[in-house]
């Protein structure tokens, strides 16, 4: 074998074992990265959070880029690889010890630093290991390689997550780098650690003006980029439902859609890359993320996803090869357009969750980020129009400065008329609470006036949350339970008279409503447990041993091991108090929406639609005023188990006499005078069926309606549920 050949075959070993290296190190970020907001979603914390923590993650990469770039010029890229991803394999490790959703964010910022290493170190191995005349192909292959772990990844993570698992993903992650560590220890060879010089080949040197407008256009995509990463899960959740492996699917289709369209450019990217491919395609990747904020229905974010994709495979491979090519020191020139990256990747979520805290919806932001990711093109698009067109260089750039100035004020002047429109009073805002989606739609004098009692709502949504949540050690509901069969504990006023109206409920419906049944549902995944371990907690569940001091406004559980859940009351008795702040705050009406559970207050008639549980399809509409509507189903969550003749669902919500998954019903709403009546009694009549939940009705709650949704596909209602 010649000389010539050995190299080769040394050369595509290298790119082998890079590819697969590259592949599980993205596959085990991807996978966490995906499920971090859903985490967060369930802990309650709020989109500044959330932002946050996407920004520390983009920071880890933004530092880490260039020093490792540099690095591996100096010492090799196989030993920084190899210490890069030592960290991503140990770090998950801390939430063992430190079990809390502060210890995943520092996990997520640890993981920044291996992934501000893999891809400059990567591009440069692979860049030593391809001669000039292959490297776009190269980069075009590498670059798949992302996309595909950008599509597994996600679509992995919903399925460690389905039973709210965090162990089962960090589990993940530390095997992914761990097998990537191993595989780079043995098969990446020792001469990938040194930089080649190809002298003999001809080398394409970019201008100053070039370099700084790729690093422009580099870091006003990845602004998009880490805008969603953040927050697309949670805003395809609030708009197409809440189901994971739905939404898994269709966050993965913009990297699926890259993937692909990699494998099929770079069968053409053997030819020289040019600046008009990296433009087109970054526009068309722009363009999509502004229109995704107008998308309702789950196969137009399917649509835009898969074009905002297709973009970025087109221009991915010119990009890489031309910045390949401005210097020998590929280590450090990748560790620079990956800093470039990473500013974006690092703005992208802080000034889309500003954004957010300012409109109260993710989708302005979307839209704003749109925008700057086709702005940030203006540099290339000057320097094509000199180059082709022959223009001086400043005509160039007063030209396409004007066209996106113009751009920008009309995307504004639209922005402002959306959300602030002179003939329309009402006002509509997205914030997070209580582990959900809360949407507010406030009629008011003005924007301002309802933005002011937005924020304050929300905060006060948030806060009376954690008073009643039992994950809350600190809380009145958590300090009840931490003391069960001890001690009686005074909780704060608001929660002692839920407690006394809970446990009335509890005595109408004779223990069918009983918030005694934290004892099994405080465990995580309950309802997918063995039935004889459920049944095990039957005699801690009973709401007559809550015991009440009525002087000293004092509460004491006569068991230990009792613990109360209000998760079938509460949401409404927030609702309500959100509903009575708003209007001691000058708003004259609304809806205040959590989770699908709402009251419409004011003046005015609302028209609400309810939802068939079996499909995304409005049932019936119906016109309510001043009253709560809210909803229970065995689609929020659940598991489908295989039995000997067909799948059967065993869901979230319990029947405490049984302590298995009520079967009577597939979804109940239920009209009421007051949200936390309606919540209340849609978990009740859930559990009791049309037959006993009308006779309850009728006995106890008149002026209350329901419809139920049974499992032959049949709907009865009340006598008295709106036609």
């Amino acid at each position: 074998m010649t000389n010539a050949h050995l190299i080769e075959d040394h050369a595509k070993r290298t790119r082998n074992v890079l590819y697969f290296v590259t592949f599980l190190v993205c596959l085990g970020i991807g996978s966490f990265a995906y499920t971090i907001p859903l985490i967060s979603l369930d802990q309650r914390m709020d989109f500044t959070w959330l932002g946050s923590a996407f920004a520390g993650f983009y920071l880890a990469r933004l530092i880490a880029a260039p020093i490792f770039g540099l690095v591996a010029d100096t010492f090799g890229t196989r030993r920084t690889l190899i210490s890069a991803m030592i960290i991503g394999c140990l770090v998950p490790f801390v939430y063992f010890l430190i079990p809390t959703i502060t210890t995943l964010y520092f996990v997520q910022f640890c993981i920044g630093i291996t992934a501000g290493a893999i891809r400059p170190v990567g591009m440069a191995a692979l860049g030593d290991a391809s001669s000039q005349s292959v490297l776009p192909r190269q980069f075009a292959t590498y670059a798949s390689i992302f996309s595909a772990a950008a599509v597994a990844g996600p679509i992995l993570g919903s399925l460690l997550y389905a039973d709210k698992s965090v162990p089962h993903v960090l589990i993940t992650l530390s095997t992914c780098m761990g097998l990537a560590v191993a595989t780079a220890f043995l098969f990446l060879p020792d001469s990938a650690a040194r930089p080649s010089k190809a002298a003999n080949e001809p080398k394409t040197k970019l201008s100053r003006h070039t370099i700084m407008g790729l690093l422009i256009a580099i870091c006003g995509r990845t602004m998009g980029l880490g805008f969603l990463a953040a927050f697309y899960p949670i805003i395809l959740s609030t708009i197409i439902g809440k189901n994971g492996l739905q939404i898994g699917f269709i966050f993965a289709i913009p990297g699926a859609a890259t993937f692909l369209g990699l494998l099929i450019t770079s069968r053409f990217s053997h030819q020289k890359p040019h600046l008009i491919q990296v433009l087109t395609g970054l526009l068309i990747s722009a363009c999509s993320l502004y229109l995704l904020a107008d998308c309702t229905q789950a196969w137009q974010f399917a649509i835009l996803g898969m074009t905002m994709g297709l973009g970025a495979a087109w221009s991915i491979p010119p990009s890489m090869a031309l910045a390949s090519s401005a210097t020998d020191n590929k280590g450090t020139v990748f560790g620079v357009a990956n800093m470039a990256a990473g500013v974006g990747f690092l703005t992208g979520p802080l000034l889309g969750g500003m954004i957010i805290q300012n409109y109260h919806s993710p989708l302005p932001a979307m839209q704003v980020l749109g925008l700057l990711g086709a702005a940030s093109t203006i540099p290339i698009c000057a320097i094509i129009l000199r180059d082709r067109l022959h223009w001086g260089i400043r005509t160039a750039y007063v030209l396409t400065g004007s066209m996106a100035a113009i751009l920008l004020l009309t995307a504004g002047v639209r922005m402002s008329h959306d959300t602030n429109s002179p003939t329309d009073t009402l006002h509509r805002f997205t914030d997070v609470a209580m582990g959900t989606i809360v949407n507010l739609t406030l009629e008011a004098d003005s924007r301002e006036q309802a933005s002011m009692a937005a924020k304050r709502t929300i905060t006060a949504m948030r806060s009376i949350q954690q008073d009643f949540d039992f994950r809350n050690p600190e809380g009145s509901i958590g300090r009840i339970n931490t003391h069960a069969g001890t001690s009686w504990v005074q909780p704060s006023l608001r929660t002692y008279t839920l407690l006394k109206r809970s446990v009335d409920i509890s005595h109408k419906s004779n223990g069918v409503f009983d918030p005694t049944i934290g004892a099994l549902t405080s465990m995580p995944v309950y309802y997918a447990i063995d039935p004889t371990i459920a049944r095990e907690k039957t005699d801690l569940v009973n709401f007559r041993q809550v015991l009440f001091d009525h002087e000293g406004k004092r509460v004491r559980l006569e068991q230990k091991g009792m613990v109360l859940d209000l998760g079938g009351i509460a949401k409404g008795t927030i609702v309500d108090m959100a509903v009575n702040l708003l209007r001691e705050q000058g708003i004259r009406a609304g809806i205040v929406e959590a989770g699908g559970d709402f009251y419409c207050f004011g003046d005015r008639d609302w028209t609400v639609g309810i939802r068939h549980p079996r499909n995304a399809s409005v049932y019936q509409t119906i016109t309510v005023r001043e009253k709560g509507v809210c909803g229970s189903g065995d689609y929020q969550q659940f598991i489908t188990t295989e039995t000997t003749t067909t799948p059967s669902i065993r869901h979230h919500i319990i029947n405490p006499s049984t302590m298995e998954p009520a079967t009577e019903s597939i979804g109940v709403s239920v009209i009421a005078d007051t949200t936390e009546t309606a919540d209340a009694l849609a978990t009740t009549l859930f559990i009791m069926g049309p037959a006993k939940g009308t006779a309850f009705l009728d006995s106890h709650y008149p002026d209350s309606a329901s419809i139920w949704f049974l499992p032959n596909d049949t709907v009865t209602t009340s006598s008295n549920f709106p036609r």
